[in-house]
């Protein structure tokens, strides 16, 4: 049995009753209240394991604090690069949580900004009535993206040949955006 899997079901679980309790809903999409983002300091290397047991290395890393609706959270940008779609060493950027107390070693990825093939780089964005699929383009784009830049997915990727999911797109040094929509995405689907 998988104690933390469980855990982290049960916690989700707990989290959606709360809300519909309180009459919260992560599902309509719209912003959340401003996210307001604070670097901190850069940490070099840093090493992650992935629940599945894979362990990644990434060459710089930097903590911020992010607070917003849903409180005030850890949160660090890693760097790493890895094969995908027709490079073998497209560079990528992931937003982990770190859960519990500031001295705690877990982590929980919330959203992933990969290498566009213009060196750009792009997250996906969930579908916010479904925050587990991926938003197409022909669906309504959630309001607090109206002023992002957002592209389909083969547009980016020469490699895809038929990608109508979306993505938020960015430049390697946004990384206050990229936390800030790793808190939405976290906020979607209830991991804080």
């Amino acid at each position: 049995m998988d104690i933390e899997a469980l855990r982290a079901e049960l916690h989700q679980a707990v989290d959606e009753i709360v809300d519909r309790h309180l009459g919260r809903t992560a599902a309509t999409g719209e912003a959340p209240d401003p996210v307001s983002v604070t670097e901190g300091e850069q940490t070099g290397e840093w090493t992650y394991q992935w629940p599945g047991g894979g362990v990644e290395k990434f060459h710089r890393t930097r903590w911020f604090e992010a607070a917003g609706d849903r409180g005030r959270h850890r949160v660090r940008v890693a760097w790493a690069r890895r094969p995908a779609w027709g490079r073998e060493d497209r560079l990528r950027a992931i937003v982990f949580l770190q859960q519990g107390k500031p001295e705690s070693k877990t982590y929980y990825p919330l959203t992933e900004f990969v290498e566009t093939d213009d060196d750009r780089f792009a997250a996906i964005i969930p579908r916010p009535t479904r925050p587990r699929a991926q938003l197409r383009d022909d669906e309504p784009l959630p309001e607090r993206f109206r002023h992002q830049v957002v592209e389909r997915t083969d547009a980016l990727f020469e490699s895809i040949a038929d990608g109508s999911s979306v993505r938020l797109v960015l430049e390697e040094s946004a990384e206050d955006e990229m936390v800030r929509h790793g808190y939405w995405v976290a906020a979607l689907r209830n991991r804080f």
